[in-house]
């Protein structure tokens, strides 16, 4: 025998439990993983027997004495190969051996069995979901008009409250006054609270703030044409359903409203035409995100 195998035998043979197994893992592939787990025992010491036992893709464990009373006894899952299910059942045998006898404990050794079959496992930490959406729109304010969405959506803990950040822009309308028109359009941002809800791949947004509004109006056919670019502040609210195509892509439909602050007058000289620039914009986009989703998949 080689010296390397007489000090895996005799190594074996001072371990403070034996292993009785007569299928996969064997008694011999335990013991192996037993033997990087726990110290040799005393020669007085009368060693515990571990019977391992797999059936029904199940891998039950017993813990007994020397005078045949069972210490411990789990059920396990049984999957996975020989080798895997050797090391488990060791570290299972281990950490009843290290319990009841702590001078087998060996320095900085942490011990982490799987959980028994039919308790919970340790829930996962969340983590943070994000994504970048971009689309196209259409908006409703009189009339209505395309335009394009961009959104950034921030949710700490995969779902529950988050962060949205969003821009839009839209082509311009037109209003009649006597003699001419005035051509106006919008550009819009918002920073909103987001409440998310998943359910598979499906994940819901519901999301409302404060947005801020540039309005951009330019004079067309008169004899004096004017423009003028305002700032108004708005309330806004929304839904965005999402179809996660895989954990990193996306589809998504947003339905959503912004109502400004103060209602917005053009006129036109010297006839005194006057038409009000509407305060209630709806809006709905459709398009793409990437990022990254809890989905429950």
């Amino acid at each position: 025998m080689s010296p390397a195998a007489l000090a895996g035998a005799l190594l074996l043979a001072a371990l403070p439990v034996r292993v009785e197994s007569e299928a996969c893992p064997s008694s011999a592939e335990v013991e192996r993983a037993l033997a990087l787990l726990l110290p040799a025992a005393s020669d007085a010491a009368l060693p515990d027997l571990a019977r391992v036992e797999r059936r029904d893709g199940k891998l039950r464990i017993q813990l007994v004495d020397a005078k045949a009373a069972v210490i411990a006894e789990r059920v396990l899952d049984g999957n996975g190969s020989c080798s895997d299910l050797a090391a488990l059942a060791a570290a299972v045998i281990g950490s009843w051996e290290s319990d009841g006898h702590p001078d087998f404990t060996r320095p900085h050794a942490e011990l982490l069995p799987s959980p028994a079959v039919g308790m919970p496992a340790p829930a996962s930490s969340p983590s943070l979901a994000y994504d970048v959406a971009v689309g196209a729109s259409l908006s409703l304010a009189g009339s209505p008009a395309a335009g394009g969405t961009l959104a950034l959506i921030l949710i700490p803990r995969g779902a529950g409250p988050g962060l949205r950040l969003f821009a839009a822009g839209e082509a311009a309308r037109t209003l009649d006054l006597g003699m001419g028109q005035a051509r106006w359009q919008r550009w819009m941002g918002a920073a909103e609270l987001d409440w998310r809800f998943a359910r598979g791949t499906l994940v819901l947004d519901l999301h409302g703030g404060l947005g801020l509004g540039w309005l951009a109006v330019d004079g067309v056919g008169f004899s004096q044409n004017l423009s003028i670019l305002t700032f108004s502040p708005a309330a806004t609210a929304g839904a965005r359903l999402s179809w996660w195509l895989t954990r990193r892509l996306a589809a998504w439909l947003d339905l959503g409203s912004l109502c400004w602050a103060r209602g917005q007058t053009v006129y036109s000289q010297p006839s005194g035409s006057a038409e009000e620039i509407p305060q209630l914009l709806g809006l709905a986009s459709i398009g793409l995100a990437l990022g990254r989703v809890e989905t429950g998949r």
